[in-house]
């Protein structure tokens, strides 16, 4: 099964209890206790944890060694932790292992007995081994053989825990999901470790953490490690009066083998995903062909945000599928319709957006290889080209599979899961994109503004009526929702806004789609829709305001930004989350305001903000707290110094990461800016990154492959200076 680390304390825990608030108190309030805690070690023996040290599956190179090693970190130290007490105190270690009591394994459950392999488990006869530093120590330690998934109902584990100490440790897959449920439904504090546990896939481990969530704490390895430390002080495993505790026996007791795959555990016939996946992929694209779509698009954004992508003929997407199918290839499961394709390791961070030259500082090169993970949620038929379905995809590691760490995507993904499952925040973020629309002028030869309204005036409504409707159906035909559309102040400018969303990867897919619909309606049109954050000295620029807020999964509020409470109006986690973004703002403009152009649309009276500040309500900060029209609470904050030149994944991940560490330390918010105590902002992209440079929290989300290749691309676009006009006819050509 899996290893893990839970935290119990005891129901008769009197005085853990006293300090339980019903309604009030978190799991996360209450850290270890190693005088009153048990590590429980589920099914870590040789006959369901084999790898095969050949294997580049999941379970084999990734989950199983990690699981094993961080276990034996874990035993280790609650066995130091437990010869620093007294003999009878400190904390216990209980292993359970399958093991059925009858030589043919007739007492084994039902469950298991219609589980195939399950149905023959080790036995008095063939006895269970355990792996080497995961053994029980004899005499000392606790053992439990068990016959069913559930360790509590198959053995007398509540009892045992009761009278010796209060605790547990499980994590994922079934056996260890239920004995957390169980463990939290008769009273106990539980404290998953993640990264001590195995499964046969990374979703399932996942989805196996994300159906404990309600029930136990959950952490990593390091941290329990911290929390045990506290307790030993660097002793060494040496009992108070000199008796060292016996190292790990070697089991010589030889191996029952289960099955031939040394599986974790064996999924029912209904969850089986090879059949699942395969009938699923042949579904999706006979749904297309019937469609009518001829090329499937594989794209990815890079970080300069160039959208990337390659269209592989659907009838040859087809052929692949049915050669894997037919060869029963290990190829063939997995996400639907994965690695049809490629894309060089260096178009992800080491190409300037002006052309596909490398930048040998950004220490990339075309040697190496990504291939593309689709994230099937985002795949459309594209209404401006019928005969296409793009699909939004995760970088890959040719060789290994990993998620690679150029792949913005996949970064945002990765703080959203800190934010969720290290946080219990769900984070929702809400987008304003503004663009001009232009028209090639014969006479000047110089692109022109299709009109010279200003804010929410009803020419451009009128005359662009057809646009804006086409604009609106073809978001729609790709599920987009748009909360609103309206003028801006500028010439020929519109602003599209996109409903709020609790799914900020989805609202980034929704921004990209936006850009490249919103492009391709114009042209249809007879126009050029630019994105460009300044088109003129003398008027105003195209932003891409972002909103953000966020709500406790652990409350049943949907808001958990606000509290009517505060004299701010915004809860103490809200204003900490503003103050992470507002010390890390000078830094994070080399992302939401990456180019030269972006700085041209900053400045006093421009409605962005040029001075480090928060205000409620203040168009002039660039830190908004923006009020319900109706109830006059806080509801979210608007950075408004982000524009469309960004890459939407990336610039979101950073800011995002930058208010979860506001929360985490617990920063105090500033007080609202004023003329006499803002300070100024950065100037230009390259005092940004000189500042991003020194910006060691921002540098360890991003790591050293991409921090390395983004800063040297962005200076050498810092030096590549042009003028205001070279910058529209550019972007005019490019529309």
């Amino acid at each position: 099964m899996a290893s893990s680390q839970a935290k119990i304390s005891a129901p008769n825990d009197v005085s853990l209890r006293s300090l339980i608030k019903s309604g009030v108190s978190k799991r996360t309030d209450f850290p270890l206790r190693p005088s009153a805690m048990a590590l429980l070690v589920i099914d870590i023996q040789h006959e369901l944890t084999k790898i095969d040290e050949g294997s580049n599956a999941y379970k084999d190179a990734v989950s199983f060694p990690q699981m094993i090693t961080n276990t034996k970190r874990l035993v280790e130290a609650v066995r130091t932790n437990r010869c620093n007490q007294d003999w009878d105190q400190g904390s216990e270690i209980i292993f359970t292992y399958l093991e059925s009591l009858t030589e043919n394994s007739r007492d084994v459950s039902l469950d298991y007995k219609l589980s195939g392999p399950l149905a023959n488990l080790p036995s008095p006869v063939n006895p269970a081994t355990f792996i080497p530093g995961i053994a029980p120590i004899s005499g000392i330690e606790i053992s439990l053989p068990k016959t069913s998934c559930s360790v509590f109902q198959s053995t007398n584990l509540d009892y045992i825990l009761r009278n010796s100490v209060g605790g547990l440790r499980p994590i994922d897959d079934q056996c260890v999901e239920s004995a957390v449920r169980d463990a939290a439904d008769l009273g106990y504090l539980v404290t998953v470790i993640e990264d001590a546990c195995g499964a046969n896939s990374e979703d399932a481990h996942l989805k196996g953490l994300h159906g404990m969530k309600g029930f136990a704490r959950r952490v990593k390895t390091e941290q329990v490690l911290r929390e045990l430390s506290g307790a030993n002080n660097g002793a060494s495993a040496t009992k108070n009066d000199g008796r060292r505790l016996p190292r790990d026996p070697i089991d010589n007791t030889s191996s029952a083998i289960l099955t031939g795959s040394h599986v974790i555990s064996i999924p029912k016939p209904s969850e089986h995903p090879n059949n699942k996946d395969q009938g699923s992929q042949v579904a999706i694209l006979r749904s297309l062909r019937a469609a009518g779509v001829k090329f499937l698009r594989y794209a990815i954004v890079d970080a300069y945000n160039t959208i990337r992508c390659k269209a592989v003929p659907l009838p040859c997407t087809m052929q692949l599928l049915a050669s894997r199918t037919q060869r029963n290839s290990s190829a063939s499961s997995g996400t639907p319709l994965d690695n049809p394709t490629s894309i060089a390791e260096v178009c992800f961070a080491g190409l300037p957006t002006h052309a596909d030259v490398l930048v040998p500082s950004s220490n990339l090169s075309a040697r190496n290889v990504l291939t593309l993970k689709p994230d099937l949620e985002s795949l459309r038929v594209l209404p401006y080209a019928p005969r296409t379905a793009m699909i939004m995809c995760t970088a890959h590691d040719q060789l290994t599979n990993e998620l690679s760490p150029l792949c913005t995507r996949g970064l945002l993904k990765r703080v959203l899961h800190e934010a969720s499952q290290g946080m219990g925040l769900e984070l929702c973020v809400g987008a304003e994109l503004e663009f001009q629309l232009f028209y090639s002028d014969a006479k000047c030869g110089f692109p022109q503004p299709v009109d010279a309204t200003t804010f929410a005036n009803a020419v451009t409504l009128n005359e662009r009526e057809d646009f804006i409707s086409a604009v609106y159906d073809q978001l729609g035909e790709q599920d987009i929702p748009i909360e609103l559309i309206h003028a801006e102040s500028g010439p020929g400018q519109l602003e599209v806004v996109l409903r709020y969303s609790n799914n900020a990867v989805q609202l980034a897919d929704y921004v990209v789609l936006a850009r490249e619909t919103i492009s391709a309606c114009a042209k249809k049109y007879g126009m050029k829709a630019l994105f460009l954050p300044k088109t003129s000295s003398t008027t105003a620029g195209n932003g891409l305001h972002l909103h953000f807020s966020f709500r406790d999964v652990r409350s049943s509020s949907d808001n958990s930004f606000s509290d009517s409470t505060q004299t701010t109006g915004i809860s103490r986690r809200g204003e900490s989350f503003i103050e992470g973004i507002l010390d890390h703002l000078p830094s994070l403009l080399s992302f939401s305001l990456p180019t030269n152009n972006s700085f041209r649309r900053i400045g006093p009276g421009c409605w962005t903000g040029s001075a480090l500040g928060w205000s409620t309500e203040d168009k002039e900060v660039p830190v908004r707290v923006c009020l319900d029209l109706i109830t006059q609470e806080a509801t979210n904050v608007e950075l408004k110094l982000c524009d469309a030149t960004a890459n939407i994944y990336l610039e979101l991940a950073m800011i995002l990461a930058a208010g979860m560490e506001g929360i985490k330390k617990g920063r105090k918010l500033r007080p609202m800016a004023t003329d006499a105590t803002s300070e100024p902002l950065p100037q230009s992209l390259q005092e940004s990154l000189d500042l991003l440079k020194n910006d060691e929290f921002l540098l360890s989300i991003l790591g050293p492959e991409l921090s390395t290749a983004y800063i040297a691309v962005r200076e050498s676009e810092a030096k590549n200076e042009k003028s205001l006009e070279e910058e529209v006819m550019d972007a005019f050509h490019k529309a």
